[in-house]
């Protein structure tokens, strides 16, 4: 855990100097992992109330979402990669657009409402998708995991047959 410096302390009140963004960077994924379960915005927000604003939050997710780090899922909640597969998303949306777009498309495409309407545990609702008229949408997701997970880098545009 990151320990905050203690700034100036009396009777009334305790001042700690704020992280750095790389200590931000590690006290969130500290925090997904702690609960072990995926958090929301506005769980992460309230957390972070008091070590980090709203702008400095949004700022450490996007870099953690860039680097693979943390995952946003089709709900908008953000996981640890590896939580997606027994995580049920909510049916509802949590935020109204994703924080990195182009990461999320290239993860979910089509496939986010779907997979938040299933009401299933994602690794099991992409299986069934894969049987059904979906497959070439689940390989194209295998193959994002695979790259990301090699680091080779990402394919700069999707192809048509990710959006069928």
């Amino acid at each position: 855990m990151v320990r905050l410096r203690k700034l100036y302390e009396d009777e009334d009140v305790v001042v700690f100097k704020a992280p750095t963004d790389e200590e931000l960077e590690r006290l969130v994924v500290e925090t997904i992992k702690e609960k072990g379960r995926p958090l929301s915005w506005k769980e992460l927000r309230q957390i972070f109330s008091g070590i980090a604003g709203e702008d400095r939050l949004r700022k450490v997710l996007i870099k953690l979402i860039e680097r693979d780090q943390l995952i946003e899922l089709p709900d908008g909640t953000f996981g640890l990669p590896g939580m997606e597969v027994n995580y049920v998303p909510s049916k509802s949306a949590k935020r109204v657009r994703p924080l990195v777009p182009t990461k999320f498309r290239r993860r979910w495409g089509t496939l986010a409402s779907k997979l938040r309407k299933s009401g299933k545990p994602l690794g099991e609702a992409l299986k069934e998708f894969e049987e059904e008229k979906l497959g070439h949408v689940v390989r194209v997701y295998k193959r994002y995991r695979s790259e990301s997970e090699s680091e080779e880098g990402l394919p700069e545009e999707l192809s048509e047959e990710f959006y069928g």
